[in-house]
């Protein structure tokens, strides 16, 4: 008998990193550090763990590598941390995800990210892990924190089975080849193989030992499932298990001493094993090929190196490979700001054919059971179809194709969630549109299986903004204010600007304010506070005389404090500062907002828990006008117009109103946002819109645009943030259309620009920093660095630093003042006095060109010069013999040598052959 080597084809498969203008940059990967799966991916999306907020995740198309023109869609998906989340295998668009709120969601890709499709409750814990089935539709199974495994049916939004043989919470699950075992993992330290519609452990033994979280994967159709863990040691180990017995483990290696969690990930077709751990910088190859043993073997290929640490990693579905190069698998590795190709290829003469031996049949969308009869105890193997373009082009059945009954939610679920839904099999077209055509399978004859050209930008007509591109900055350290005690549970203010000073709430008794001068950055060593006397509530700064300052307390008194000229005295015995000049007493309860009016001087606005507003000659220090009885509940928001005749106002009533507080009459109202906490409005600028930033009924932050001439027609446009529990306050800047939107709490600031063309609220950009802020102000257009193309500048807090942002807009031409950015804009002093405005007037702001005396602006600008590029042409004499030289050379080199040989032909024709004497 001949001796065979035990080695399989895959043997010499050749991993790399993949170019990089295939690489998907500019990821804000998420530092959960509780997270089971930090990316996934289908034949269609990438989800990544995204940064931006508690249990939001980042959607980017597949095929759409490279710098992206277009914005990710922001899946705002629970309230919680996420845990997992997990593509189904029978429709590329759908998403189910876990979270440590204890809840599961389905999402629907293809249609609105805003709303889940389905929402599962059941578990009383966070949630860990889930996996879809591999052979039956809509169902799935999660393993919890609260020490069971669930196995649900998603079509009728149903949990179907509670196992409960856990004795600490679930660390993995995975379904066997034909979906009718689960193996599962545990903080228990102990492999179970479970029969989940039996609810009981057929199997139990001990797993990996060590402290730290294992991972588990069954390998293909066989009896063996796979482990990764740690073990006593602290060592990093891989195990594989025989499900029929697990009082012993059937093989086991130790991999290194790292402390990063192992991913392991199995190639059903190809019986190679991936591995790569959280924080490792090389990816790892192993071959379980059984071809020539009775048990997977475990020897390790070579690995695939890189610079970059792993956050996460997964696998693309066969059916979006480039089989027709050689690629056989591809893992998507994700870092802190990237996901990394990494492509596995098998060297071969001739791409020209499809290689059958190298691509078997693989899974297809398509299911072999149904949800029902799954649970009614039926068994099937996946249904298979073949990787071949051409029969994927051609629409040529497999001869494993089964066509797929249209399965829809039953009416308990469409009246729970307002919603049908079927997962549907879905296909892309060659040229990879954005927009993919969605089959069901029971309109083909075989299933779709999309053929995704990675060929960069998907094709669309972007929307073009001066602001997409918005760069934020923080200023150097050298000009922030550090070493502060803010105290951060004021009703609205954190922090206020104006042109000399900065005012933050100060930690103490009293209601301490610190003032600060603009000059005096740096380490604050000694910091003088206004002291009111009760707890502060709300300040504000004048912006027309900058060291008035406004408090209100409470104890309901509003108080006008004036600064000394260099600041509040600084006294090593005394350090509060006492002296007001006016106290207002007019609301029965404590103060809620006070606000200096935008565009007349002295006049002063506040708002208190007796639900009133009312307005305050601050020169003569009397009440002026009071609006009552108008309000149901506590006022959030106060917001004047450009004109500065009519107020909007929100309120915890969810009603948002337009009064004209002169002539003490109610304009408009209107119902807005529905959550229980309150919101925020404001007018954009001198037009009629209104933007209003609150809560809906599932806690979610969200905004609307609204017209404020036709309130009972809705809403504009609506649109979901995330399910963050800090309050949203919006900053708009009516010189550029963009609304910057402030978190309190949170850590990000969003830019959105509002103009007429539809949605009408366009996303820009996003600035994320690792430092949670209480608030931001503004700083008025007049202090901006123009020749820095600056367009707006905030004052952030945090509870001991105040850190100036500066926000500018990248142009070329510097040297020139950018006019089609910088527009006129208000002039920095009242356009009317308090009597004028108590007596009726309204006057529109004047307004000033910001153009610094040295420049002159882009519009009258000539054109650039275009450099002429010197073009230098080397003459090179061409050295090459012509054809007539050639052949003379040759015919000369032939006539030279039959010259020097015609004398020796000579000589020997003329001495005899052979000698006279040999003749006798």
């Amino acid at each position: 008998m001949a001796f065979k080597m035990n080695n399989s084809k895959f043997r010499l498969v050749n991993g790399k990193i993949d170019k990089r203008e295939n690489w998907y940059p500019d990821i804000a990967t998420s530092n959960s550090s509780s997270a089971n799966t930090m990316v996934k991916a289908s034949a269609e999306y990438v989800a990544v763990n995204w940064q931006s907020g508690t249990g939001t995740l980042g959607i980017i198309p597949l095929s759409q590598v490279g710098k992206r023109k277009e914005q990710h869609i922001t899946l705002h998906a629970h309230s919680g941390q996420l845990s997992d989340f997990e593509f189904s295998p029978f429709s590329d668009s759908t998403l189910a995800t876990a979270s440590d709120d204890a809840t599961l969601k389905l999402w629907n890709l293809q249609q609105s990210a805003a709303d889940p499709v389905v929402s599962l409750a059941g578990h009383t814990k966070a949630i860990d892990c889930i996996q879809f089935n591999p052979t039956a539709l809509n169902v799935l199974a999660s393993g919890s924190a609260d020490k069971t495994v669930r196995v649900w049916d998603i079509g009728t939004g149903q949990e179907r089975q509670n196992i409960s043989c856990f004795d600490n919470s679930l660390t993995g699950i995975a379904w066997n080849y034909d979906g009718s075992l689960l193996a599962a993992v545990s903080k228990d330290l102990k492999n179970r193989v479970i029969d989940p519609r039996s609810n009981s452990a057929i199997q139990v033994g001990d797993g990996h030992q060590g402290i730290k979280p294992s991972r588990v994967t069954w390998l293909g159709n066989s009896h063996y499932f796979l482990t990764t863990g740690f073990a006593k040691s602290r060592e990093r180990q891989i195990s594989i298990w025989d499900s029929r017995d697990l009082a012993k483990v059937v093989k086991s290696i130790t991999l290194d001493s790292s402390t990063g969690i192992v991913t392991p990930i199995y190639d059903i077709d190809t019986q190679l094993l991936f591995v790569a751990g959280v924080g490792d910088s090389t990816t790892r190859c192993f071959d379980l090929n059984t071809q020539f043993t009775a048990e997977p073997a475990l020897a390790e290929l070579v690995a695939v190196p890189s610079d970059t640490p792993t956050k996460g990693i997964c696998s693309i579905p066969k059916r979006a490979l480039e089989v027709m190069e050689g690629e056989i698998f591809r893992l998507l590795k994700l870092t802190a700001n990237s996901i990394v190709p990494i492509t596995y290829r098998m060297s071969r003469i001739s791409y020209s054919e499809f290689k059958p031996d190298l691509y078997p049949n693989s899974a297809s969308l398509t299911p072999a059971l149904t949800a029902d009869e799954w649970f009614n105890g039926e068994t099937k193997v996946p249904v298979l179809a073949s990787l071949n373009p051409a029969l994927r082009q051609s629409g040529s059945a497999s001869p494993d194709s089964a066509s797929v009954e249209n399965l829809s939610i039953n009416e308990q679920a469409e009246e729970s969630h307002q919603s049908s839904w079927t997962p549907s099999s879905t296909s892309l077209t060659g040229s990879g549109s954005n927009t993919p055509t969605t089959t069901t399978a029971a309109a083909s004859s075989s299933p779709s299986l999309p053929d995704v050209p990675r060929t960069g930008i998907i094709p669309k007509i972007v929307r073009t903004s001066k602001y997409r591109h918005i760069n934020v900055a923080p200023f150097p350290k050298t000009s922030h204010y550090t070493n502060l005690k803010v105290f951060g549970n004021t009703s609205n203010t954190s922090i206020a600007v104006n042109s000399e000073y900065v005012a933050v709430p100060w930690v103490g008794t009293g209601g301490p304010l610190a003032v600060i001068p603009l000059s005096q950055v740096g380490r604050q060593v000694t910091v003088p506070c206004i002291e009111i006397g009760s707890q502060l509530l709300d300040f504000d700064l004048s912006q027309f005389n900058p060291s008035v300052v406004a408090t209100g307390s409470e104890d309901s008194h509003i108080k006008l404090w004036r600064i000394p000229e260099g600041g509040l005295p600084k006294n090593n015995k005394v350090l509060n500062y006492t002296n007001f000049e006016t106290d207002l007493i007019g609301h029965n309860r404590k103060i809620v907002s006070v606000n200096f009016h935008p565009t007349a001087e002295n006049v002063l606005i506040s708002t208190g828990g007796d639900m009133s507003l009312k307005l305050w000659d601050v020169q003569q220090g009397q009440e002026r006008f009071s609006f009552d009885n108008q309000h149901n509940d506590i006022i959030t928001s106060v917001n004047v117009s450009s004109k500065g005749d009519l107020f909007l106002t929100a309120c915890k009533d969810k009603m948002m109103r337009i009064i004209d507080p002169r002539t003490n009459t109610l304009v408009d109202s209107v119902q807005s946002h529905n959550g229980v906490k309150g919101s925020k409005a404001l007018w954009c600028g001198d037009k009629s819109t209104i933007f209003s930033v609150g809560f809906n009924k599932s806690s979610e932050r969200e905004y609307q645009l609204w017209d404020s001439r036709n309130f009972g027609a809705g809403p504009m446009t609506t649109g979901v943030f995330d399910h963050l529990a800090g309050v949203i306050t919006p900053y708009y800047d009516e010189d550029t259309g963009v609304v910057y939107l402030v978190g309190k709490g949170d850590g990000s600031i969003r830019m959105m620009e509002i103009n007429d063309q539809e949605p009408y609220v366009h996303f820009l950009t996003e600035y994320s920093s690792g430092v949670p802020q209480m608030g931001v102000a503004p700083v008025s257009k007049h202090l901006l660095n123009i020749k820095k193309c600056e367009i707006a500048r905030f004052f952030k807090v945090s509870d001991t630093t105040v850190e100036p942002l500066q926000f500018s807009v990248p142009r070329t031409r510097t040297e020139f003042f950018q006019d089609d950015i910088f527009v006129p804009t208000r002039v920095s002093t009242p356009t009317m006095s308090a009597d004028e405005w108590f007596n009726g007037a309204s006057v529109e702001p004047e307004r000033v060109s910001l153009c610094p005396s040295d420049m002159s602006p882009l519009s009258t600008a000539p054109p650039p010069v275009k450099k002429e590029r010197e073009i230098r042409q080397e003459i090179v004499e061409d050295d090459t013999p012509s054809r007539d030289q050639v052949i003379n050379t040759f015919l000369g080199r032939v006539l030279t040598q039959r010259e020097d040989d015609e004398p020796v032909v000579k000589k020997q024709s003329d001495s005899p052959c052979v000698s006279d004497s040999e003749w006798d």
